[in-house]
């Protein structure tokens, strides 16, 4: 009975061992088989994750582009905005600057002169006439008449025209018609006339045969007039056409003005209160 029962606890025992022994296999093989299965599973979803991720990336490397280039877009606009205002602000430092030098200029002729001048600022000039009449802003209410002398610096540019209560027209000595009495550095006396030529060339017509006028003479204002006193600079002898002969040479005259860049001009102010004469140069 005794052995019966020791037999029976061994087969108990190896069935045990065997049963353990087959659950290890069987487990080993599971083991491998989800192994097995991790790694298919990897090997397909692993590309999908790896795309997904560049993708991913891409978008934020995009989103950060675009980020970093709109910062950029606005930090140029900013730029721009600062530079248009140092622009605008040199610009007008500039301006003021050329205003100032002018005025000195113009304070400088009243002082060596001795003249009763008033500044007048260019408000209209027409284009397809630089040289024939410009428009000032002073008129009647600042005192100014008919035939009053204008300059530009010290050149003589023409007289007053037209008068209106706020405003008058200069007629330009360069404009056609315009006669004035002149006299050279060699002291030849003749009159300057403008030709309303497209580059504001004068001429001189002299009064007597002597032929002793050279180019870069200078030419002034003779005094024979009602309404030009002597010696206000006209211009330079700039051409002598001898091929008319001595008797009937084209001398062309050119002055020294900017057209253009002319802003301000000087009205001669009479010094009495007589008005000024209204006849002929």
């Amino acid at each position: 009975m005794l052995r019966k029962n020791k037999s029976s606890r061994s087969a108990k025992r190896r069935k045990v061992y065997i049963a353990v022994v087959c659950i290890f296999f069987l487990l080993l093989i599971f083991k491998g088989t989800i192994n097995h299965g991790v790694e298919l599973v990897s090997y397909v979803v692993f590309p999908i994750q790896k795309k997904i991720y560049e993708i991913g990336d891409y978008i934020k490397r995009t989103k950060e582009a675009i980020v970093s280039y709109q910062e950029i877009l606005e930090e140029n606009q900013v730029l721009k905005n600062e530079q248009i205002k140092y622009d605008i602000l040199l610009s007008y430092n500039e301006k003021i600057l050329e205003e100032n030098r002018r005025l000195q200029e113009i304070l400088k002729i009243k002082e060596e002169k001795n003249l009763n001048l008033k500044v007048a600022k260019v408000n209209f000039r027409n284009p397809s006439n630089l040289y024939t009449r410009f428009y000032i802003n002073l008129g009647k209410k600042d005192g100014v008449k008919k035939n009053m002398i204008v300059l530009s610096g010290e050149t003589l540019i023409g007289k007053v025209g037209r008068v209106y209560e706020n405003y008058s027209i200069v007629d330009m000595i360069t404009s056609e018609n315009f006669n004035v009495s002149a006299l050279t550095e060699s002291q030849m006396l003749g009159i300057i006339k403008g030709s309303d030529e497209e580059d504001g060339t004068l001429y001189f017509e002299a009064n007597t045969f002597q032929n002793n006028i050279e180019i870069g003479e200078k030419i002034y204002t003779s005094g024979i007039s009602e309404i030009y006193p002597k010696g206000l600079y006209i211009g330079k002898v700039s051409e002598i056409d001898e091929d008319n002969g001595e008797l009937f040479r084209s001398i062309k005259v050119k002055n020294d003005i900017d057209i253009l860049n002319m802003m301000e001009v000087l009205i001669l102010m009479p010094e009495d209160k007589k008005e000024v004469k209204n006849g002929k140069n």
